[in-house]
């Protein structure tokens, strides 16, 4: 049975829920996470619970990143979508407030996920999508095993066999 919170000794995933609408749409606002998106995440007029209800809705799986020593702030989110059960591949995807980068954050939060997709969901193979400028990103998975898979245009595809 999945948890509904996984922990380790830094971070705390907890499931997204509305009453972390305004945060999560904070998040996804925030000036230099907008620099990595072609187009706006929001749909027009959108607001924060309506946009948390659409993102959770296409999201196997979606948690809220939290240190673990101050579990009452949200740090970021990362998530598990796209489950193709035949091919047992999944998709990994996530993003830190900016002050929270380059700390270990964001790779200690994958490594519950993926420890998560292979042992709950006997997942195969992960892949992740970036834009190819987000090289932060592309670095912080490439350390944890991923490799370049695809490289289209502005989109860098990268995957990784479990």
């Amino acid at each position: 049975m999945i948890e509904n919170k996984l922990f380790n000794e830094q971070v705390l995933l907890l499931p997204l829920t509305n009453n972390d609408s305004d945060r999560f749409y904070e998040l996804y606002s925030h000036p230099q996470l907008t620099a990595n998106f072609d187009e706006s995440p929001f749909l027009l007029e959108e607001t924060p619970e309506e946009f948390t209800r659409r993102i959770e809705s296409v999201c196997e799986f979606i948690f809220t990143i939290r240190l673990k020593d101050d579990p009452s702030v949200i740090i970021g989110d990362c998530a598990l979508h796209h489950w193709n059960k035949q091919s047992k591949e999944i998709s990994i995807g996530g993003s830190l407030f900016p002050e929270y980068w380059g700390k270990g954050y964001m790779q200690a939060a994958f490594e519950l996920l993926i420890s998560l997709a292979k042992q709950e969901l006997g997942i195969k193979t992960l892949l992740g999508q970036t834009q190819t400028r987000n090289t932060k990103a592309i670095r912080l998975v490439e350390k944890m095993g991923f490799v370049k898979w695809r490289v289209e245009d502005q989109e860098t595809l990268l995957r990784k066999e479990l």
